[in-house]
């Protein structure tokens, strides 16, 4: 794993500032209908819930703030993670900037999910990615670049939170579990480890991206270490401009 030789210097240790579960919702049957979930899906849920239960990194249940994106198949993942965790989802909310792709032609969208990708879903993540249809034509959907926006607004917002709540009340560091997309957890992914080692592998229905974040001398930079399948990795939040390096 890259370290910063700073970080060895006990004087200069970042302080922990959250951790957070960035996780892709379970399997799914796309009907937007109670929990969304196919029983593969909920079975899975239950079994994240009781590893996170075990594995510790999230080690005050009381003490833990989770988000999902307004789509149900969230909700319905993050509900059922918790529960089997043993974590209240009293401070549970839905947040906007963790939804899934905007979807403004479905019917021309569908056409080239169909036709052109013959409806494979690999080619249909990586087109998210790679293919011009996401990048340049906002009249049918949302291009990816937004998304990657939404991410880390959505990343600098909770610090700020975080921050401000530090100041006013005794320090403490805050957990979080966040339930979202694929397309929206990749650029995380990529940015961090480099599509060379990740080829897009978007994360598969239910994986998880652990994130442990420190506090810096430069208030505008937040040292991530962030951990996802067999890699680990330490780089810097920039909070001015909203991005990864």
């Amino acid at each position: 794993m890259e370290k910063f030789t700073d970080i060895e210097n006990k004087e200069t240790e970042p302080k922990l500032l959250f951790k957070a579960i960035l996780m892709r919702h379970e399997k799914t049957e796309y009907t937007e209908l109670g929990p969304d979930l196919t029983e593969e899906g909920v079975r899975g849920a239950i079994e994240t819930g009781q590893k996170m239960k075990e594995d510790g990194f999230l080690s005050n249940k009381e003490n833990v703030l989770s988000f999902y994106s307004p789509a149900a198949r969230t909700k319905g993942t993050s509900d059922l993670v918790l529960t089997e965790a043993d974590i209240s989802t009293e401070n549970s909310r839905s947040v906007d900037m963790l939804g899934p792709t905007k979807v403004i032609d479905a019917k021309e969208f569908e056409r080239h999910a169909v036709e052109d990708l013959d409806d494979d879903p690999a080619r249909i993540a990586e087109d998210f990615y790679t293919g011009d249809f996401h990048k340049n034509h906002p009249e049918i959907i949302e291009p990816h670049l937004k998304k990657k926006e939404r991410l880390y607004r959505a990343m600098e917002y909770l610090i700020r939170s975080i921050i401000k709540n530090n100041k006013e009340h005794e320090p403490s560091v805050t957990q979080v579990f966040a339930v979202s997309h694929f397309e929206i957890i990749t650029h995380l992914v990529d940015d961090v480890f480099g599509i060379e080692n990740t080829g897009y592998r978007s994360p598969s229905f239910g994986e998880q991206v652990k994130i442990s974040a420190f506090q810096t001398e430069d208030s505008e930079k937040i040292l991530l270490k962030v951990s996802f399948r067999d890699m680990e990795k330490e780089v810097i939040f920039n909070r001015e401009t909203r991005s990864i390096e």
